[in-house]
């Protein structure tokens, strides 16, 4: 899901996302959420805004979707009934035009994560003339101008959806998340929690060969209540925080002491690859999984050896801090996508009844004990729709008869007030009867914008930024090849952090080129010819382009029919330009046979025996003990005879491996770029958009892992590409 606010005004320099978000979505008065300044239910908020700017501010669609309804203005804001106090004196009242949006999206992977939830925009003073009923809109299209709500300059934007789409999103209907068992898989983002149950031991350090044994260990405390743990992985650090239930304020978690950053190493997140390969010997890249996720996560593709491995981290508990073995099974894992309720999230279903005055129970405990402020942003409830208009009665007939807070409406006004909500109120269809799930709108659109999960059309649009659009095969080619593997590029951009925006966009921008536009997964040789005297590449030698595990059965050049030159010799385009030199001895590659059989493969191509024999132990697929380390530094290595090496280089008999699965041919690329080549990620971390330093950064992201500009301008242009798919600037 990519999702952005229905205002995108710049960011300041240096504003979190949380903050630029409370910004442009600055609250009216007494019109929160869910409930207004009557005691009744209120499914959305109102943000105040004026469209004085020039050009005037557009609202926007906060996600792709289509345009289920929609209503122009009327033009008669001030006149009853939209000005409810028309017979007043320079009154002004409220704009009419709305537009209602259905949004089909994922978070995950399978039908479960395939969700949908609606957006609603209303009190809009006109709309865009491209905003048409049942027609798809795009993220950050306009869809109209703010206009009135009851003389203030504001609009009212709710989001919400139906029973069958709550479990989706949240992975559950009721209140509190289920702590006896480890949360989603199918979805899996944002920051990482645990669960710690009574008795969780603590200990004065980790144990010194990352064992479980606590031989030598001290205890430091035993917890006699639940501890929450979360932890977040961002721009290299790791902050870990605890909270612990309030004894006396429900659904509220206090946090227990500092949070601790780095606690356990500088740099925490940019190292999870050497703490992988220190900690996790035998199985690395299942390692690298514990370190991110505190669980396997792709257990199809990743075994973790020993299964029970310790994650050993830095703790707070009341009172002080220690060394858990967050691994133990006892321990339950969750991630952000399990909406936990130790950080504020509740589902509120107790208000059975269909009118709209808020009688749940345990909203009014939280206003009772002055936590409701602190609280209801994280409040997701249950209640009928507000903008049906053949259930006003059935709604809003209590206001006749009052409450504790405000005195019963006069059958006079309670005639305006019907004659207002009729006028602004319209056919929901679907939703005329029954209650829906509404969520805090700022809330909402900060939780699901850590969810990096793309859609296949949105990778699609990358990996097509070079194709001319006239170009209709091509095309088609790659939107076939790209639902493939999306599943997998989201997969292992979750597996790697690659979750906000900047290293998503140099992620794909970089791998659509490295991988032919995911057309090319191995590398393919090309004729080379004399013309004129001048070396130039021919056609495309068409046995390199067969698949080696479904066509040849074998990686291409096992036969001694299939021996290639082109890798072993020099290489130049069609334009005579050159590409580059031999592989034969570069790369840790033995000779001519290992520069055909480690050619490029993968979307972020690995290339040379090198890099493969770094992956294969990354995988658990090849032990350190069986080669020597820094093979190519033997003397007879430096005079090109293998024959007479005394350094045992790795042997690899199936480099096409990499290619049999689209998990461990994106693998590669997530391998490559966070782990070989790790100074990248920080490079990737510099980036800001929309400054003047964009070329800069992708000149640099390309040169950290070619160590060259090649194909510098394809680059540039695929990841401009995802930025302006991905970012908010309009």
């Amino acid at each position: 899901m990519i999702i952005s606010p229905p205002l995108l005004k710049a960011k300041d320099a240096h504003e979190t996302d949380a903050a630029w978000i409370e910004r442009v979505m600055t609250v009216v008065d007494r019109r929160e959420y869910p409930v207004n300044g009557y005691s009744s239910w209120h499914g959305g908020i109102h943000i105040r805004q004026t469209d004085e700017g020039r050009p005037a501010e557009s609202v926007r669609a906060i996600a792709d979707g289509t345009v289920v309804s929609l209503r122009k203005s009327s033009d008669k804001r001030d006149q009853a009934p939209f000005n409810i106090n028309a017979d007043k004196p320079n009154t002004k009242g409220s704009d009419d035009g709305y537009v209602l949006i259905k949004h089909e999206t994922e978070i995950g992977s399978g039908d479960v994560a395939k969700v949908a939830f609606y957006s609603l925009y209303m009190h809009l003073k006109s709309l865009a003339e491209t905003v048409k009923a049942g027609e798809k809109v795009y993220r950050k299209d306009p869809l109209g101008l703010p206009g009135m709500v009851d003389g203030v300059n504001a609009f009212h934007f709710q989001i919400f959806c139906d029973d069958d789409n709550i479990s989706k999103l949240t992975g559950r209907k009721s209140g509190e998340l289920d702590i006896s068992k480890n949360g989603r898989t199918d979805a899996v983002y944002g920051d990482i929690h645990f669960y710690l149950p009574p008795q969780t031991k603590f200990y004065d350090k980790a144990s010194a060969d990352n064992s479980t044994s606590i031989t030598g260990l001290s205890e430091l405390y035993t917890s006699n209540a639940p501890l929450y743990a979360s932890m977040t992985l961002a721009q290299g650090n790791c902050t870990m925080v605890t909270r612990q239930k309030n004894t006396e304020i429900d659904g509220k978690y206090d946090l227990l002491g500092e949070p601790l950053v780095n606690a356990d190493g500088e740099d925490y997140e940019y190292n999870l690859y050497k703490t992988a390969l220190k900690n996790y010997k035998e199985s690395p890249s299942a390692g690298f999984e514990l370190l991110r996720f505190g669980r396997v996560i792709n257990t199809d593709h990743e075994t973790l050896v020993p299964a029970d491995a310790p994650l050993w981290m830095t703790v707070n508990y009341p009172g002080g801090k220690g060394v858990v073995n967050l691994a133990d099974p006892s321990i339950k894992k969750f991630s952000d996508a399990d909406f936990p309720h130790w950080t504020g999230w509740q589902l509120i279903d107790d208000d059975s009844d269909n009118n709209s005055q808020c009688n749940s129970a345990i909203i009014k405990k939280l206003q009772e004990d002055g936590d409701y402020d602190n609280q209801c942003g994280k409040l997701i409830c249950h209640f009928p729709f507000e903008w049906e208009k053949s259930t006003i009665d059935t709604r809003f007939s209590w206001l006749k008869t009052g409450s504790d807070e405000h005195d019963p409406m006069t059958e006079a006004d309670y005639v305006k007030f019907k004659a207002h909500a009729e006028a602004l109120c319209f056919d929901p269809g679907m939703f005329s009867s029954g209650r829906l799930w509404y969520f805090e709108p700022k809330s909402f659109i900060r939780h699901f914008r850590t969810c990096s999960w793309l859609g296949c059309d949105v990778i699609e649009r990358v990996m097509t930024a070079n194709t001319s659009k006239k170009n209709k095969n091509a095309l088609e080619g790659i939107k076939n090849i790209t639902s493939e593997y999306y599943a997998d590029i989201n997969r292992i951009m979750q597996k790697y952090n690659l979750s906000d925006a900047k290293r998503i966009c140099h992620f794909l921008g970089q791998g659509a080129v490295e991988s032919g536009y995911l057309l090319s997964m191995q590398e393919t040789s090309q004729q080379q010819i004399i013309v004129d005297g001048v070396q130039k590449g021919g056609v495309i030698v068409e046995a390199s382009t067969f698949n080696e595990a479904t066509e040849l059965g074998h990686w291409y050049g096992t036969l001694e029919t299939e021996k290639d030159n082109y890798f072993s010799g020099k290489k130049y385009n069609s334009r005579g330009g050159y590409i580059t030199g031999s592989y034969s001895w570069i790369n840790g590659n033995c000779g001519d046979v290992d520069a055909q059989k480690f050619r490029g493969r993968g979307f972020k191509m690995l290339t040379g025996l090198d890099t493969y024999s770094s992956y294969w132990v990354y995988r658990g697929w090849l032990s350190k003990s069986d080669f020597d380390k820094y093979w190519w530094d033997d003397p007879e290595y430096k005079k090109k005879n293998a024959g007479g090496m005394k350094k045992k280089p790795p042997k690899i008999e199936n480099p096409q491996k990499v290619t049999e699965s689209a998990y461990d041919c994106i693998d590669t690329g997530g391998f490559f770029i966070v782990c070989f080549k790790s100074k990248v990620l920080k490079v990737m971390d510099e980036d800001k958009f929309g400054k003047s330093d964009d070329d800069n950064i992708i000149l640099k992201v390309t040169k950290g892992i070619n160590g060259a500009d090649k194909g510098i301008a394809e680059r540039k242009v695929a990841t401009k590409k995802a930025k302006e798919v991905i970012d908010d600037e309009v």
